[in-house]
C-alpha cells in the first residue's frame, strides 16, 4: 500500500481530504497550516476538524518549506497538495517516490494563475474546469495527471462553481487512486506554447463601472459573490456590497439616459441604466434605498 501525505487549509482541501479518507488509503500525515499562516484565505478551514470522526491527527506549519525534515521522515510516495497558498520548494518536491500533485481550477495549460474561478466567471466563459497534476517549479506548469471540464451556465455563480469543482476532483480521486496504489504515473506534458495567465485580481477589479454592459455587470457580480467578498459601486460616498443582478431586455427609450441612472426603484430591488441597458439590483447592502433619478 502506497503512503501519502495530504496538506490543505480550505474548504476545498476539506472535501478533498474527506473523499481520501472514505477510501480507507495509507495516510501516513494530515498537514495543515495555522490559521495565522493563512489571512489571505477568506475559506481558511482548519482540518483538524475534519479528521476527528477519523480518528486522525493534522500537523500544524507555519511554512510547509520548514517542513521538509518533517516530511522525508514519513517516507511519502505520494504528496497532495489541494488548496494550500504556499508554494512546495523544490526541496519538498522531490521527496515523495511518486511526485507531488497539485490542482488548478481550469483546464491547463489555459488561464494558469490566480483567481481562475473569478475571472472565468466575469470573462463570461461558457466552459472550465479542474486539472489535478504533478507539482513542479514553475506556476501551474506541471504534467497533467487528471483533467476534466464542466460547464459554466448564466445561473452559476462562484458558490455553485465552487461545488462543482469539488464534485468533480471526488470523481477524479476516486477514479485515479487505483492506478496509483498500482505504481502507474500517467503524465502528460503541457504544452507551453498555449499557455494563458491570469493575473491577481485587485480591489479595484470588483468596482463596477456603470458604463459596462449589462452582462459584463451581471458576469462580474456572480464571479464575486458568496463565498467572495462581492462587487460594490459607491453612493453617497459609500461602498455598497451587491450580490445578485439580473439583465433586463426591455431598452426602448433609454438611448438618452446616462450609466448609472436609477430608472425604477421599490423596498427591495432598484434597476439602473448601464452602458447598452437596463440591469435589476435584487440583493444587496444600500441603506437607505436610491431613489428615481440619483446616480450611482
Amino acid at each position: 500500500m502506497k503512503q501519502y501525505i495530504f496538506i490543505g487549509s480550505v474548504e476545498y482541501s476539506v472535501y478533498c481530504l474527506k473523499t481520501l479518507l472514505t477510501m480507507g488509503i495509507n495516510i501516513v500525515s494530515i498537514m495543515c497550516p495555522y490559521r495565522e499562516a493563512s489571512k489571505f484565505n477568506s475559506d481558511y478551514y482548519d482540518l483538524g476538524e475534519v479528521v476527528k470522526e477519523f480518528g486522525k491527527d493534522v500537523f500544524y506549519f507555519k511554512r510547509i518549506q520548514d517542513e521538509a525534515a518533517y516530511i522525508m521522515n514519513k517516507r511519502p510516495d505520494i504528496i497532495f497538495v489541494l488548496g494550500l497558498s504556499q508554494i512546495i520548494p523544490k526541496e519538498i518536491l522531490n521527496i515523495p517516490s511518486m511526485g507531488c500533485i497539485g490542482s488548478h481550477p481550469a483546464l491547463l495549460p489555459k488561464n494558469r494563475g490566480r483567481h481562475p474561478i473569478v475571472w472565468a466567471i466575469a470573462n463570461g466563459m461558457k466552459e472550465s474546469g479542474i486539472t489535478l497534476f504533478w507539482l513542479d517549479e514553475g506556476i501551474d506548469s506541471g504534467d497533467i495527471w487528471k483533467q476534466e471540464s464542466f460547464e459554466i451556465s448564466d445561473e452559476d455563480d462562484a458558490a455553485t462553481v465552487y461545488r462543482k469543482i469539488k464534485e468533480l476532483t471526488a470523481k477524479m480521486l476516486n477514479e485515479g487512486i487505483s492506478e496509483l496504489e498500482a505504481g502507474i504515473v500517467k503524465r502528460i506534458v503541457q504544452d507551453h506554447s498555449k499557455a494563458t495567465y491570469w493575473r491577481i485580481r485587485t480591489k479595484r477589479d470588483g468596482e463596477i463601472d456603470w458604463r459596462m454592459s449589462s452582462k459584463r455587470i451581471f458576469d462580474l457580480v456572480r464571479a464575486l459573490t458568496r463565498p467572495y467578498v462581492g462587487v460594490h459601486c459607491f453612493y453617497r460616498d459609500r461602498e455598497i456590497k451587491i450580490w445578485k443582478t439580473e439583465v433586463l431586455n426591455n431598452n426602448k427609450g433609454l438611448d438618452n439616459l446616462e450609466p448609472g441612472k436609477v430608472i425604477a426603484a421599490d423596498d427591495l430591488s432598484l434597476t439602473v441604466k448601464t452602458g447598452d441597458g437596463l440591469i435589476k439590483i435584487i440583493e444587496h447592502e444600500f441603506d437607505p434605498m436610491p431613489t428615481v433619478g440619483e446616480y450611482l
